[in-house]
């Protein structure tokens, strides 16, 4: 699997503050058909993206534009972050 290849998973994982939760589920409601989001856990912040592989790369993009922190998981097994915004 490439950089440019999101392979047949297309979930992503991310970790947002607790608060932050419904304004990235209005954000990619915006978004009709792009990707659903789900709340993991939410006193932790942790939520996921629902993406095919026609718009995961779209998905991250957005997630990278929000107005506030996210941190995609990159490793969801070892809980490894990447921060993609902070303000």
């Amino acid at each position: 699997m490439s950089d440019n290849d999101p392979g047949p998973h297309s979930m992503i994982y991310a970790q947002v503050e607790p608060e932050r939760i419904a304004d990235v589920n209005w954000i990619m409601e915006g978004y009709e058909h792009l990707a659903m989001v789900s709340t993991v856990d939410g006193t932790s912040g942790l939520i996921k993206f629902y993406a095919t592989p026609d718009t995961y790369f779209d998905t991250l993009d957005i997630i990278e534009n929000m107005p506030f922190k996210v941190d995609v998981i990159d490793n969801m097994e070892n809980r490894v972050y990447h921060r993609l915004w902070q303000i």
